[in-house]
C-alpha cells in the first residue's frame, strides 16, 4: 500500500508539492508503506522525509484512491533536513503547475476535496 499527502498552508490557498527526479514532475509528496507502520504514520514520515517539514493531518483526514491512500492536512515547521537525491525541489502553489508526474485529472479533485476536508474540521488536525 502506497499513501500520499496533500498538504496545505493554513489558510489553504496554496499547497506543497514536490519534484521527482526519477519521474521528471511535480507531484505530492508520497510513498510506499514500511512494514508494520500504519497509513498515517507512512504519510507522515514520507512527508518529513520528502520535504523536511512536520505533516498534520490524521486518519479521519484521508480518503482511499486504488490500493493508496491520500491524506489532506496543513504544513507544520520545519524540523529536519529533507532527504536528497529523490526529490529536486519543493514549493508551494496556488493552482497545479506545468510539468506534472501525474495527470492533473487525478489532483484536481482531491485538492478541492481536501480544502473542504479541512474546512470542516473543528479540530485544528492535530
Amino acid at each position: 500500500m502506497w499513501t500520499y499527502c496533500i498538504a496545505f498552508t493554513d489558510d489553504r490557498t496554496r499547497f506543497l508539492m514536490v519534484r521527482s527526479r526519477k519521474r521528471g514532475g511535480w507531484e505530492m509528496p508520497g510513498g510506499g508503506m514500511e512494514p508494520d507502520e500504519t497509513p498515517v504514520a507512512s504519510a507522515k514520515r514520507e512527508f518529513m522525509e520528502e520535504t523536511g517539514s512536520i505533516l498534520h493531518t490524521s486518519d479521519d483526514l484521508s480518503v482511499n484512491l486504488g490500493t493508496g491512500r491520500v491524506f489532506f492536512g496543513t504544513i507544520g515547521p520545519k524540523v529536519g533536513i529533507r532527504r536528497e537525491g529523490e526529490i529536486t525541489d519543493v514549493a508551494l502553489f496556488e493552482r497545479l503547475p506545468d510539468g506534472l508526474a501525474y495527470p492533473q485529472e487525478e489532483y484536481l479533485p482531491l485538492i478541492e476535496k481536501g480544502r473542504e476536508m479541512l474546512k470542516r474540521n473543528s479540530n485544528g488536525i492535530i
